[in-house]
């Protein structure tokens, strides 16, 4: 007898809907910013994998190593790079990759004390992501990882899940480009259930095949981020 699979599209990927159903309420974020599987018998050894502050030209690479790992993330973008990089976005969503709101020009929003600026930069980078993908972004993240209660309840209101990072590669600092300490960051504080922050730079995207590697002997799984419930 032959068996037939209902299919589904999420982000411009056909998806068996039996799997998504199975993830749709997988983990939720805990208050130390660890994903914790909402059943108590579900795999903890999970990581997520987030890249910050594109697009660039640098992200096709990294969308490309992450495939060749079955590996998900989430690309944060900035609105006000898309010019510079046109077609990035869409590649990376069609790919199978969530795109989340990261501002449109990286302002430190706990900062900012005008409410109209915040908003517009919130606003901005939501529409363009849905002009681009045809889905307004489920996942916001903070620039610098700085925010405040008005932010956190306009993000919400706006249906995205506010999301900070509970492991990074420091790969902004300059020692970070060297590959051993990118290598060493993540490794020497990598634990079950992180959300760990990496950058569309240079050599990041030299450095993530190997990353990946390591990280898979070790035993982890990278998540998809669909599972993701709040």
């Amino acid at each position: 007898m032959k068996k037939y699979l209902i299919y589904i599209i999420i982000l411009g990927t056909l998806l068996p809907i039996s799997s998504y159903a199975a993830g749709i309420s997988g983990y939720h974020i805990d208050k130390n910013i660890n994903l914790i599987p909402n059943d108590p018998k579900g795999n903890k050894k999970v990581i997520l994998i987030t890249i910050d502050d594109g697009p660039s030209k640098y992200g096709r690479d990294m969308v490309a190593t992450l495939e060749r790992h079955k590996a998900k993330a989430i690309f944060f973008i900035n609105g006000i790079h898309d010019k510079n990089n046109l077609g990035n976005i869409a590649f990376q969503a069609n790919a199978g990759f969530a795109i989340g709101n990261h501002t449109w020009s990286h302002i430190n929003l706990k900062k900012e004390k005008n409410l109209e600026k915040i908003n517009k930069e919130i606003n901005d980078d939501s529409k363009l992501i849905k002009t681009l993908t045809g889905a307004s972004p489920k996942f916001f993240r903070p620039p610098y990882g700085m925010s405040t209660q008005y932010v956190r309840d306009m993000v919400k209101k706006e249906g995205m899940i506010s999301m900070n990072w509970s492991g990074a590669a420091l790969d902004w600092e300059e020692k970070a480009q060297g590959k051993q300490t990118f290598i060493d960051n993540v490794t020497t504080t990598i634990h079950a259930g992180e959300i760990l922050l990496i950058h569309e730079h240079k050599w990041t995207a030299m450095y993530l095949d190997d990353l990946l590697k390591i990280l898979e002997v070790q035993g982890y799984t990278f998540l998809d981020p669909r599972e993701i419930t709040q």
